[in-house]
């Protein structure tokens, strides 16, 4: 009788595991539905870098992890520095290495149920350690998308990789799609426009015989003909219309956020949040030269002073409170901008900035390419001190009750903005005179150029740290 029972105890643990698993798979797959990217070629900005932008979206309390990976002693892998989060602060994310190739996490697609029958993303193919191979064996987009097809040509994807992403080095920035276990798109950014990725897949017509622009499987044309989602004689093969689910592509979440960086960037192109499929553009040439800060305000919207603003200037709700899903959204973890540019030396040219928790209540710090080391309050996935402090000020934002009969994001917003705002200042004010530094020790002693990158590295991210720890007392 006791065997029996312990043998039915045991059984039950097991069940009960098998349950919460597949509970928190779905809820990860649910989660990553929010995730929104933008992405601009060299011409296309100001200065000449290649920006990239992110806004990872899986769940507000899980805790961004900043580490650097350093290089095998044999010259066989890259050092780089790793973006991570998730509850235990230990699923890789992408990041940048000291190449300045970045690579970011993307957003999570779906595709017809055809498509997920007849290739289904497979168990042992890549999934989440597909960025830390591409960051710590490639020092350019080339080569990542080289090795992204021998990926799917070999062991293939599983569904901790599917969705859309971005790879970019100084010179050129590519969107890449995954579309099953096994096949999977590409195409380069030109390098005078933009790009933005919400939770649909956006590429269209894909050449590869033009290897330079497109990439991808041999077949995408035959296997969607082969399935009877697509008919060559009803016209041109358009990628995202095939292969994901036209309501998707329509909808309003995916539609609102593609045109909300549009009006930013173009204006006077007065486009309607509900444009049609067939008039929405997928590269578009920005009315201004681009620089981070138009990006880091990006991060930040939540369609103010718009026609979708439901907010009344922040009167009316917490902007997190929206129904009309916004970029900066209340499951946001992060968000982090690259900044790469070829006419720096590599250690010094690619900065990776971060924002912990909403980006709209928190402040973007410098991790430079050439650093080798991070502070522990940063870099620990059981304390994690730094993402801790930050969260806390922006839940402290987001709940519930007023002060003096404003709602609390209202009454604390211009209080943490000021605070922050004054620290991104001073970080750009100060980083030319950085990066001349850093320039000249690197032409006498690389390692010294390094070991000062990663002092003031750490300065930059105890001083936001010490910030966010004041903040939370101010805003309880």
């Amino acid at each position: 009788m006791l065997s029996a029972l312990k043998t039915w105890i045991r059984n039950l643990s097991c069940l009960a595991f098998v349950v919460t698993f597949i509970l928190l798979s779905s809820a990860i797959a649910k989660q990553h539905k929010h995730c929104t990217y933008f992405v601009a070629g060299k011409d296309a900005t100001a200065d000449g870098s290649v920006l990239m932008g992110y806004n990872n979206d899986w769940d507000a309390k899980n805790a961004l992890v900043v580490r650097v990976v350093p290089a095998a002693a044999d010259g066989s892998t890259y050092r780089y520095v790793r973006i991570m989060t998730s509850l235990d602060g230990e699923t890789p994310e992408g990041g940048l290495n000291e190449h300045q190739l970045g690579f970011l996490f993307g957003a999570a697609t779906t595709v017809k149920q055809e498509v997920s029958d007849a290739d289904p993303f497979i168990d042992s193919g890549y999934g989440a350690e597909l960025w830390d191979i591409i960051l710590s064996k490639c020092s350019t987009a080339r080569q990542a998308i080289d090795m992204m097809e021998q990926m799917a040509n070999t062991k293939g994807f599983s569904d901790w990789a599917a969705g859309s992403m971005a790879v970019a080095d100084p010179n050129e920035a590519w969107d890449i799609e995954l579309l099953g276990g096994h096949h999977w798109a590409a195409e380069r950014i030109p390098d005078d426009a933009y790009f933005v990725g919400p939770n649909v897949l956006r590429l269209k017509a894909i050449d590869l015989s033009k290897r330079n622009k497109f990439r991808g499987s041999l077949d995408l044309v035959e296997f969607a003909t082969m399935l009877g989602i697509y008919d060559p004689s009803e016209g041109p093969f358009d990628l995202a219309w095939v292969y994901n689910d036209p309501d998707d592509l329509t909808e309003y979440y995916n539609t609102n956020r593609i045109w909300r960086v549009m009006t930013r960037f173009n204006p006077s192109m007065s486009l309607d949040p509900t444009m049609p499929y067939s008039t929405r553009p997928l590269f578009v040439v920005p009315e201004h030269k681009l620089t981070r800060f138009d990006f880091m305000a990006i991060n930040r919207d939540h369609y103010e002073h718009t026609q979708l603003d439901q907010t009344l200037d922040y009167t009316l709700m917490d902007p997190h409170k929206q129904t009309d899903r916004p970029i900066c959204y209340p499951d946001t973890d992060y968000a982090a901008i690259w900044q790469l540019r070829k006419w720096m030396p590599d250690p010094v040219g690619g900065v990776l900035w971060l924002a912990p928790s909403h980006p709209c209540s928190s402040a973007f710090v410098p991790f430079y390419a050439g650093i080798t080391d991070m502070s522990v309050s940063w870099s620990d996935p059981v304390a994690q001190t730094a993402f801790k402090a930050f969260h806390a000020v922006s839940r402290n934002l987001d709940k519930d009750g007023t002060i003096d009969g404003e709602n609390r994001y209202k009454h604390f917003i211009p209080l943490v903005q000021s605070t922050y705002g004054a620290l991104e200042a001073d970080e750009a004010q100060g980083q030319t005179g950085v990066e001349m530094t850093a320039w000249f020790l690197w032409q006498r002693s690389p390692s010294a150029a390094s070991s000062y990158l990663t002092q003031y590295t750490k300065w930059r991210a105890d001083q936001a740290l010490g910030m966010a720890q004041s903040l939370k007392t101010q805003t309880k």
